[in-house]
């Protein structure tokens, strides 16, 4: 990534930039209709002031363009004719917005710019760049009164005069302007330089400049595809870079076939026959591809439905309750427990003899009977009710 070194250079080789044109647009607005401005001087365009503008009167926004231009273009003059020093682009660029909303350069930043004495009586030398910063935010009166809108446009001048984005910074939702009953700003409720320019150092949200594209033709905006390279001619340029040739496998040589015996046989040399490779091993196919599970039917999608369908076939073959030992073993051990109760109530409410003796020991028999045949019922069952 390249850096780019901010050069200050003489004023008379500057011209503003497009952000000072921004700035300018951003703070002075767009009227085609002529307006008293917050001090009561007629202003149309962007912030065109004099002759030209009267209360009323409309424009085209070509026209206003142009009286921006000239504006701009004077105002920018007057910094090149009355500071000495050199300036970065952006610090012209701020002055140029500062003249162009004052109409001329403050005494105290001039003074520190050109070396001279400020306001307040302080001997400045030339270059004094820093304390020049410091000059911006206190040129926002108009009437006499501090204006939240001109405070907002100085913190901006000084993010511009120091090479930094302005947008996030000196919104109009962040920046607040407090004023004390004598006039003056209370820089405790109000928004500091300092805090601005930190905020404008940190912003990395800016988008990227797109108005050069913004102003061409829309042909000229399409991609254009890419045209096919030439292939330069046989003997005129330089052959491609060939490729590494390959290795040649070495020739294999086979035995020469045996001549009848005509003469005597001679020895000849050795040859040597490479001995066959083996096949290689064949490759496995791969297995088929699993085939997906059939798609489960609409009743057994859940096991309540399964379960409920199952009990369908239980209630099919179920037995009646009247033929269960279940049922007949606690119907037993009910008649047993109200007998006993008969016979209880009849022994406080009578004398004990030897037949209410006998009715409760029948009673207690049949009891234990049916506790029996409950118990055994409840063996023997497999099923509900069965």
């Amino acid at each position: 990534m390249a850096i780019e070194i901010l050069r200050r250079r003489p004023p008379s080789e500057l011209y503003p930039s497009k952000a000072a044109l921004d700035l300018i647009r951003h703070f002075e607005g767009l009227s085609l209709t002529g307006y008293l401005d917050p001090i009561g001087i007629p202003t149309i365009g962007y912030g065109r002031t004099g002759p030209v503008a009267v209360v009323g009167k409309r424009i085209t926004l070509a026209e206003a363009d142009a009286l921006l231009d000239e504006d701009v273009a004077r105002h920018a003059q007057i910094v090149r004719d009355q500071v000495t020093v050199p300036l970065t682009q952006g610090e012209f660029d701020a002055l140029a917005s500062l003249v162009f909303n004052l109409g001329y350069i403050p005494k105290s930043l001039k003074a520190c710019l050109n070396g001279g004495v400020t306001d307040a009586g302080k001997v400045m030398t030339p270059g004094s760049y820093g304390s020049a910063l410091l000059q911006f935010p206190r040129n926002c009166r108009a009437g006499g009164k501090p204006l939240k809108g001109l405070y907002r446009r100085r913190l901006a001048e000084a993010c511009l005069f120091c090479d930094l984005p302005w947008e996030n910074a000196c919104s109009i939702s962040v920046v607040q302007l407090s004023v004390d009953d004598a006039g003056k700003i209370d820089t405790n409720e109000s928004t500091s330089l300092e805090d601005t320019l930190m905020r404008a150092r940190l912003d990395t949200s800016k988008p990227p400049d797109t108005s050069h594209i913004l102003k061409k033709q829309w042909s000229e905006v399409i991609a254009k595809k890419a045209e096919p390279e030439a292939v330069p001619a046989t003997g005129d340029a330089e052959p491609a870079e060939k490729e590494a040739p390959q290795p040649n496998p070495p020739p294999l040589v086979s035995a020469p076939v045996p001549a009848p015996p005509s003469g005597p046989v001679v020895a000849g040399p050795a040859v040597v026959v490479p001995a066959p490779q083996p096949p290689p091993p064949p490759v496995k196919p791969a297995p088929p591809p699993r085939l997906p599970d059939p798609p489960v039917p609409i009743g057994q999608q859940t096991g309540a439905v399964d379960a409920a369908r199952k009990s369908e076939e239980w209630s099919a073959n179920a037995k009646s309750m009247i033929y269960s030992r279940r049922f007949w073993g606690l119907l037993l051990v009910v008649a047993g427990r109200v007998w006993m109760l008969k016979t209880g109530s009849n022994a406080v409410l009578g004398a004990v003899s030897d037949p209410l003796v006998m009715e409760m020991f029948s009673g207690f028999m049949v009891m234990v009977i049916g506790e029996a045949v409950q118990h055994w019922g409840e063996r023997k069952a497999t099923r509900p009710l069965k």
